[in-house]
């Protein structure tokens, strides 16, 4: 193993509570326990894939919550795994690939499944898609003939599917309607001695943090519909947590995809509120970042607005025009808007120059202040628009601003130095 891989997994052992240095077995019934640590991670691996190619289950931790590892195609294996878990006939259990291109060998992956493949994965969601007629277990689809797969921010599980070259089973280790477990010591304690006898295999990396389950979004419906909510989405399915700002953007990346597509008849504005220092530029720069911006993106606090040039494929390809039958001449002249009233500056030719438009309003006092710069004037189809303090805006310019473009609303707030919840 190079030292790059191994400083990755070495990561994965920041946050638990225990990492011993030895591979320690126990024996309880026919199951055997293995303590995992960034000593042993080979020698794991090999137990691992060893038992799946036996139609074994195995106890594994992941990026949430402790699962159940075993082979999404083989009868047998799953025959246990459902004795274990006691799940209702009909209810789905998804599936861990490695990757986007091993995904779609088992869903149709629509728009909303691609917005969510590209920004957020890897990560803590199971994504459900239409399913594929594969050589997976037919009794892990749904009864409506979608199924659910991961790509895990675990490594370890990324490493195992690719080297077994098959899909593993991706649901909790918990029996259905008990909560899910975060060390192997409060697994066992819910465990009959027959239940026991069903696990062949326990992987121990110690106490997992106190992560929920992935969150679960359906993207068959034609909008996302969260199914179960994880740490991710806390509240409702309009907000998501944030505990970088590497995770701001990539979430702003998400938020501009699912939106993007309204630029064809009206401008696009973000209205960001937020206290100081909540992220509202980092937000910015996660916007510019996924429109291939590599100007430095600053805040414009002395000078209302900077603006910046999208490079002239960008929105082409965010719109997936290459692969559209549709010219974009076409596509654009489909649509029934007034471009005089909508769109004074437009044409109905996408190649025009699109602009990323900046504001920080904070510093604005006065209504006339907005006339000078020419703030509405200056709003043009195909420009993106981000505004922080939006709050400093005349309620009459906002009812004017929701006729002429369409509006996202964000609200970042502060949870922690850290942390932060952000909706939409």
């Amino acid at each position: 193993m190079n030292a790059t891989k191994k400083q990755t997994f070495l990561d994965l052992f920041q946050n638990t509570a225990s990492a011993c240095c030895a591979v320690v077995y126990f024996d309880f019934y026919s199951m055997k326990i293995l303590k995992l640590n960034p000593k042993n991670l080979e020698k794991i691996k090999k137990e691992v894939l060893c038992a799946l190619k036996e139609g074994k289950i195995i106890v594994f931790p992941t990026d949430t919550v402790y699962g159940l590892l075993s082979d999404a195609t083989n009868p047998k294996a799953i025959d246990k795994l459902l004795a274990f878990k006691d799940r209702p006939a009909g209810k789905a259990i998804s599936i861990f690939v490695s990757d986007q291109k091993m995904a779609e060998k088992y869903i149709k992956i629509n728009p909303n499944a691609q917005n969510i493949l590209q920004n957020l994965l890897p990560g803590p969601f199971t994504l459900v898609c239409e399913s594929k007629k594969t050589d997976i277990d037919p009794r892990l689809p749904a009864e409506n003939g979608t199924l659910g797969i991961r790509i895990p921010n675990y490594p370890l599980i990324i490493e195992l599917v690719q080297e077994f070259g098959k899909p593993l089973t991706a649901t909790s280790a918990n029996l259905s309607g008990n909560p899910p477990v975060h060390s192997i010591s409060s697994l066992l304690k819910t465990l009959s001695p027959k239940k026991k006898q069903l696990l062949d295999l326990i992987i121990d990396a110690g106490t997992l943090p106190k992560n929920k389950p992935s969150t679960v979004i359906d993207t068959t419906t034609g909008q996302l519909k969260t199914l179960r909510i994880g740490d991710l989405l806390p509240q409702t399915s309009q907000s998501f947590l944030s505990d970088s700002e590497k995770q701001t953007q990539k979430l702003a990346r998400f938020l501009l995809t699912k939106n993007i597509n309204k630029i064809i008849s009206k401008p696009l504005v973000f209205l960001l509120e937020g206290e100081l220092g909540a992220g509202k530029t980092i937000f910015t720069k996660g916007l510019a970042k996924a429109l291939k911006i590599k100007e430095e993106i600053i805040s414009p606090s002395f000078t209302i607005y900077y603006e910046y040039q999208i490079p002239s494929k960008t929105i082409q390809n965010f719109l997936s025009l290459k692969t559209s039958k549709k010219s974009p001449n076409s596509l654009f002249g489909s649509t029934s808007f007034d471009t005089e009233k909508h769109c004074h500056k437009i044409t109905k030719n996408i190649k025009q120059t699109f602009h990323l438009v900046h504001y920080d309003l904070f510093r604005l006092e006065t209504e006339e202040e907005l006339k000078e710069i020419k703030f509405l004037e200056n709003f043009t189809c195909g420009n993106i628009y981000v505004i922080e303090w939006p709050n400093r805006i005349p309620e009459k310019t906002i009812s004017a601003m929701k006729n002429l473009a369409e509006i996202v609303y964000i609200k970042i707030k502060i949870l922690s130095e850290t942390r932060r919840e952000i909706f939409y």
